[in-house]
């Protein structure tokens, strides 16, 4: 998964800072001075929350993540606060433009691409399709979900935060969920996941959903067949057999009108007529108020279209306003003469009354809250409307049948319409009909206690496809977990790693153990045997932990280019040596930074880097790859902090808002 960051700006009230990137990015320095929150700011573009310091509380607006995906230029912009991620992409002539939720999917947003969220998008842009695991590995019938980019990102980013607190989730005290997770990633990286394997495991997804389908679809019309009393073929026929009955009695009711010549003084005709009457007069306030919700329909779309524009243009305006709030113009940027003296309180440029900053940052926000307020009001409107749209659709399709059955009842009426010894046996014939039609509709009936028994069946047969499938997956999912060269060759790359790494207590002579499904490395002393193992849970240094941990990410990344994986060819490691003192532990500190040159140079030369830590340690001028370094303190024009005006004491920030030009 080839992505390459470019840089990154960080929108501030009263500045934009701009981080540039290269192949190997080396930020040091003192306590404060933003390096963590430039991996942060990295993460919370790519959908991750944001741990909100001071200095961002005070002064941070959205941060914007130029980078390229598979050579496609990307842009995501994501303000404070926000739940969705603004995504532009593809050259500058062709740019396409999209706001995509960051974590929470809530259907397609791009059409006909499956795009739901950001973690979709960026599979998209890279031509790869998402990898699917089971839900639990315990349970064959959890069903499948996606691994999103959020799951392969816990292997690309060491947050100082937890970086010598938890083993990538994999260790017995992590979140339950986030362990499956993690052990979905390592089963999907190293292999586990075979071809063969994750075709299987579709084709019980898709067995299990057919198979709890036509069970649904059995029971739902067993139940409706038994509430209707006509759950077996014996029932239908008897209540067939009653209305055979009625109907011979409403021929003899006829025969006997005929006898006696008697007629009936109300015509049949004239309720009929009633009844057409009232059935279109109802049917065209139907059809009325279908049209009159669909023009209010296209104009609530095309009103929340608007809207969400607006909205775009109202971000842009709030951007623009922060930037150039402080700006003092002398000369005019049209002609670039300068401006006469204003009134104070004047705008220089337009003369007009200079509006207070505060004022119109709180009316941008009330515009906002409005705008979503609407766009909420809209949707729902929307929803209503279309529902009640189909309700009144299903009443028309209902009136217009029982507009033709009366109407067809009428024109036989009418011919008879003179004849009052006719009218009067039409009420008859009415209810004659009336059986027939129900009798008719009983004998097609019959075939429903014999569809359920089909349903049944069906799914009795999907349930036996089911379990060969469930039983040729378990054969597979053995094979290939009994093919463990990926798992020796991780466990190989790890060892070399600690061992270039020059982490006291590892030698080459150790032997590394990773067992599914735990996938802990546990590593063997050849003087020891299993007695005693190593790993994370047992290391009692916090900076022996870190620089396991980093070990194992390295390791990874280095199987993941060895097999050809799909992994994000991203590495950022936060603060490595914050447990270890550069000067006592003067080995270690060198030799997990040559390390990190070595394969940067080396096995990992399509990937980047970014590494923040505490103090510097440079490659030999021999090194390869394009290198930026920046030294970072508080209060050091030289060395400046992420944003450079802010301070965290009072006194410093006013001082510095003194003697900072507008």
């Amino acid at each position: 998964m080839n992505i390459r960051l470019q840089k990154l700006e960080v929108v501030c009230h009263r500045s934009i800072e701009t981080i540039a990137f290269a192949d190997f990015t080396y930020f040091y320095g003192e306590i404060g001075s933003g390096k963590s929150t430039i991996a942060r700011l990295i993460d919370f573009c790519f959908g991750g929350s944001l741990v909100e310091t001071p200095a961002l509380q005070s002064e941070f607006v959205s941060a914007v993540l130029h980078l390229e995906i598979e050579g496609t230029p990307l842009q995501l912009s994501r303000d404070k606060g926000a739940h969705q991620v603004e995504v532009i992409w593809g050259p500058e002539d062709q740019q396409e433009q999209a706001l995509l939720p960051a974590r929470t999917a809530s259907g397609e947003v791009i059409p006909n691409t499956g795009v739901e969220l950001l973690s979709d998008f960026l599979y998209f842009l890279s031509g790869i399709t998402p990898p699917r695991v089971r839900r639990s590995q315990a349970r064959d019938e959890s069903g499948l979900e996606r691994l999103s980019f959020r799951d392969l990102y816990w292997y690309c980013y060491l947050d100082q935060d937890e970086i010598d607190s938890n083993f990538f989730h994999l260790d017995r005290e992590a979140d339950p969920y986030k362990r499956l997770k993690s052990r979905n990633v390592l089963r999907f990286i190293v292999g586990f996941h075979q071809e063969r394997v994750a075709e299987l495991e579709v084709d019980l997804e898709r067995s299990r959903r057919e198979r709890v389908r036509y069970e649904e679809a059995a029971n739902v019309l067993q139940e409706t067949l038994q509430e209707a009393e006509l759950s077996t073929e014996m029932e239908i026929v008897q209540r067939v057999t009653r209305l055979t009955g009625q109907a011979n009695d409403a021929r003899s009711q006829i025969e006997q009108v005929r006898r006696d010549l008697s007629g009936q003084r109300n015509h049949a005709v004239d309720s009929l007529r009633h009844q057409g009457q009232r059935l279109a007069a109802e049917l065209k306030s139907v059809e009325e108020a279908i049209a009159q919700i669909g023009e209010t329909l296209d104009n609530d779309r095309r009103h929340l279209h608007e809207i969400l524009n607006l909205s775009t243009k109202v971000k842009r305006i709030a951007a623009a306003r922060a930037v150039l709030n402080n700006v003092d113009f002398e000369r005019c940027p049209r002609c670039m003469q300068e401006l006469p003296a204003r009134d104070d309180g004047c705008c220089r440029v337009c003369r007009q009354a200079e509006r207070n900053y505060q004022q119109s940052e709180r009316q941008i926000d009330e515009t906002q809250a409005d705008m979503r307020a609407r766009i909420k009001e809209l949707e729902e409107s929307i929803t209503t409307q279309e529902e009640q749209r189909d309700r009144l659709r299903r009443r028309l399709r209902y009136l217009q049948e029982k507009k033709a059955a009366s109407d067809e009842q009428l024109t036989v009426a009418t011919r008879q319409y003179d004849s009052a010894f006719l009218s009067a046996v039409l009420e008859q014939e009415r209810r004659l009909a009336a059986i027939q039609q129900e009798v008719q509709y009983l004998e097609r009936m019959k075939i429903l206690p014999a569809r359920v028994s089909s349903l049944r069946d069906t799914a009795d047969r999907l349930a036996g496809q089911e379990s060969r499938i469930r039983q040729e997956l378990k054969a597979a999912r053995e094979a290939a977990e009994k093919d463990t060269r990926n798992l020796r060759l991780l466990g190989e790359l790890f060892l070399d790693c600690l061992v270039r790494a020059r982490l006291t207590g590892f030698s080459s002579e150790d032997t590394v153990k990773i067992e599914p499904p735990w996938f802990l490395p546990e590593v063997l002393s050849p003087q020891i045997g299993e007695l005693a193992t190593t790993s994370f849970d047992t290391l009692g240094s916090g900076g022996k932990k870190t620089i396991f941990k980093c070990c194992f990410a390295l390791a990874i990344h280095r199987l993941a280019v060895s097999t050809g994986a799909v992994l994000p060819n991203l590495l950022i490691i936060d603060s490595p040596m914050k447990n270890i003192s550069e000067r006592e532990n003067r080995t270690q500190f060198e030799g997990l930074h040559q390390l990190l040159y070595e394969l940067a140079a080396g096995d990992l030369s399509e990937t980047q880097f970014i590494l923040i830590d505490k103090e510097e340690c440079l490659p030999e001028r021999t090194f390869s790859r394009e290198l930026i370094v920046r030294h970072m303190r508080v209060d050091d024009e030289n060395a400046p902090p992420l944003i450079r005006h802010y301070r965290d004491h009072p006194d410093d920030e006013a001082s510095n808002d003194a003697n900072t030009p507008d």
